[in-house]
């Protein structure tokens, strides 16, 4: 009974044992067959597909126009410029600074003016005023006559000091039309002056403008405040005679060529100034008939004014001991206007009188509102106010004061 059990034992466990190979075999081959061989390559396959196209698709773009571009830039520039064979950074900023090179021969005053303003000297700005027709051109000095020298009608309002200490005011008030003029002068204290010594001076002078110059005809000063003496010049040309009156004094002198009074010397001055170097003539007033002898700075220089920084030339009349000293200061750039006037009296006093108004023609400057502008666009040098005392260091000989 044992031994048949063993033998069928044994035949279902090998039946059972080649059904779990045969089993085990086909799953297996299966299995190989469908997930590593074919789902893994396809993967593997797109994924390196896609990054090789685009390194050999970016490379070539750029290349061809960059390299086209410059070709037809350099071609060009380097036939004009032979003294430049580079490539195109040095051939591009050589023309640049030709452009300007060629028309600044004929716009020099406008680039000095813009570029180099600080270091603009006094002669530059001269002849800018020249070419704008503010001054006479220096070619037509020598035929230059007071007709066209003074303008027509004028009006000059300067404030006086005395020292540091402003005490009045004075007014000029001047017409002419090329054959008679007339000009006018009011002075009057102001302030705590004007209650302490009130005092107002009226003058005037009219005559006649020649090519030569002016030729006072009468001179009168009169007080209308105060107790200042009147006075009075009379100018007989035809007679080569000029009479004095100081109050009841009278005296009576030979008339020399060119002679002035207090008002009508301004006017002289001005357009005298306009022709350039010394000049002298015999000024009257009420009480004395001496020579005066002008002398200009020979340089040009600049001012500080109530109206603006101004270029001006300074005169100085030089006198007679015992003579009051008067020094101007001209503006040229002004119709050679006085923008201050300073006197020195016999016992050494100075007096200034510093312009706050000028009037001409279609110009008007009053302090404080027009002169704010013009100080900003004229640095000259060194401003000097009030301006020193007139020493020259090499004082020229004055006959008067031999």
């Amino acid at each position: 009974m044992s031994e048949p059990l063993n033998r069928s034992r044994l035949l279902f466990a090998l039946a059972v044992s080649v059904l779990l190979h045969l089993l085990l075999a086909g799953g297996l081959r299966s299995f190989d067959h469908e997930r590593l061989p074919d789902e893994r390559t396809t993967i593997r396959a797109a994924l390196l597909a896609p990054p090789a196209p685009p390194p050999p698709k970016a490379v070539p773009v750029p290349s061809p126009v960059a390299e086209a571009a410059p070709a037809p830039v350099q071609a060009p520039k380097r036939p004009p410029r032979p003294r430049s064979p580079k490539p195109e950074p040095v051939a591009l900023p050589e023309p640049e600074p030709e452009v300007p090179s060629q028309p600044a021969p004929g716009d020099e005053p406008a680039t000095t003016d813009g570029e180099h303003g600080d270091a603009m000297g006094d002669r530059e700005l001269l002849d800018r005023a020249i070419a704008k027709g503010a001054l006479p051109d220096r070619d037509e000095t020598a035929t230059l006559t007071p007709q066209r020298a003074l303008v027509s009608e004028a009006k000059l309002e300067f404030d006086v000091f005395r020292g540091e200490l402003a005490i009045g005011e004075t007014r000029y008030h001047w017409v002419h039309d090329g054959s008679d003029y007339q000009m006018d002068q009011v002075t009057e204290t102001t302030g705590l002056a004007g209650l302490l010594k009130p005092l107002r001076v009226e003058q005037r002078s009219t005559g006649e403008v020649t090519t030569d110059g002016l030729k006072p005809l009468r001179y009168v000063s009169r007080a209308t405040q105060g107790k200042a003496t009147e006075e009075e010049v009379v100018f007989d040309w035809d007679g080569n005679r000029v009479m004095l009156r100081a109050g009841t004094k009278q005296s009576d002198h030979a008339l020399t060529a060119g002679a002035q009074d207090m008002l009508s010397l301004w006017l002289e001055i001005i357009w005298r100034a306009q022709v350039g170097g010394d000049f002298d003539f015999t000024l009257a007033t009420g009480k004395r008939y001496t020579p005066r002898w002008f002398v200009p700075d020979p340089a040009l220089g600049s001012l500080d004014t109530a109206v603006g920084r101004q270029l001006v030339r300074r005169l100085q009349a030089r006198a007679q001991p015992g003579d009051n000293q008067i020094e101007v200061w001209l503006a040229p750039n002004l119709r050679w206007l006085p923008v201050l006037i300073r006197f020195t009296d016999r016992k050494g006093d100075v007096y200034d009188q510093r312009v706050r108004l000028i009037e001409y023609e279609n110009l008007s400057l009053r302090a404080g509102t027009a002169g704010a502008s013009a100080g900003t666009t004229a640095p000259f040098g060194d401003p000097v106010d009030p301006p020193p005392r007139y020493e020259p260091a090499d004082e020229p000989a004055n006959p008067y004061l031999r």
